[in-house]
């Protein structure tokens, strides 16, 4: 494992494997999951650095029976919408288009059920990354994916904050994730962070319960949440990046849980702000956004309107050439 791929999740400086600890040259230091046998995982959080949705995530996920309960809530759910978890699982990964040789991060791995779909693609090739704020999930994780495959040599887990990664920007080809943001703490950053490790044209994928809008004060909605009151969480929309192109919004079994994934750009999708409106008013999209001056007489606005159709041009230019004669401005 090349562990100089890791960086401090707070200062993203580089990190080197020294004993059984993670080290920056500052001299900060990031232990290794203990329950984890035959591996090198990094631990980049603690229980006191933990807030919100993420105590309670925690304390799900060390109980006695979490591994158990975990599962059993899968089988459950896949169960009550007739649906094929392999099939499932594979149709979303599929949305993320990866080659044989890309790099991938899934975020809250949990035990792990979709690291089984993804090592296949990537085995040769490739590298997949994954995380989780539960070392009991990660440990639980990593023991499955050994019985699986137990020449995983580019499968790369950490106990960490999916909302600090301890990852460089731009690493991935793609950012997975299923199942667990509507508890995240600060569900904005696990979302920029995600897409900041991506490189530019790379896909990132979010999932997770929420009925869908149509269905929500309708019986079957209700149901649903009264069932589990996270299926009453919206779709995560206004958190996407603004440089992101390609966004799309689905829902999948039964419309109960919502995807929302989208390319990671660096700029903003194209708009010709300066084109100028043809008709009375005239002006361009950047003239009316910061040309904006201070508000006039009503009447005097009628009359400048009068004006500048006597002479054929628009309001906004009429009135940029009035205000460059009274400041003697030239074009």
């Amino acid at each position: 494992m090349n562990s100089l791929i890791y960086c401090c999740p707070a200062t993203k400086s580089p990190l080197k494997k020294e004993g059984q600890a993670f080290v920056t040259e500052s001299g900060v230091s990031y232990g290794i999951l203990s329950s984890a046998a035959g591996n090198d995982i990094p631990v980049f959080i603690s229980e006191d650095q933990l807030a919100g949705g993420d105590v309670i995530s925690s304390a799900m996920y060390t109980k006695d029976d979490a591994e158990e309960s975990y599962d059993n809530f899968l089988s459950w759910l896949f169960s009550t919408f007739e649906q094929n978890e392999q099939e499932f699982r594979l149709d979303l990964i599929g949305r993320l288009g990866i080659n044989p040789d890309h790099k991938v991060l899934v975020t809250g791995c949990g035990l792990g059920d979709d690291l089984k779909y993804l090592y296949p693609i990537l085995r040769e090739k490739g590298e997949l990354y994954a995380q989780d704020l539960s070392g009991l999930m990660v440990a639980a994780a990593s023991r499955r994916m050994a019985e699986i495959y137990p020449d995983s040599k580019n499968l790369h887990l950490s106990v960490s904050n999916a909302s600090a990664l301890p990852f460089p920007d731009g690493y991935f080809d793609a950012a997975y994730h299923f199942g667990g943001i509507n508890l995240f703490s600060d569900i904005p950053s696990a979302i920029a962070e995600m897409a900041r490790v991506t490189k530019v044209g790379g896909r990132v994928l979010i999932g997770d319960e929420g009925v869908a809008p149509w269905l929500k004060d309708k019986e079957f909605g209700k149901i649903a949440i009264r069932n589990n009151a996270l299926w009453a969480s919206d779709a995560p929309l206004q958190y996407v990046p603004e440089y992101s192109k390609d966004v799309k919004l689905s829902w999948v079994l039964g419309n109960c849980f919502y995807i929302v994934d989208f390319t990671v750009s660096d700029r903003l999708p194209f708009m010709n702000i300066d084109l100028v409106h043809k008709g009375a008013r005239g002006g361009s999209m950047r003239t009316r956004y910061f040309g904006q001056l201070e508000g006039v007489d009503p009447e005097l606005k009628r009359r400048v309107q009068e004006a500048s159709a006597r002479t054929g041009k628009s309001a906004s230019q009429w009135v940029e050439d009035a205000l460059r004669l009274q400041l003697d401005i030239s074009k």
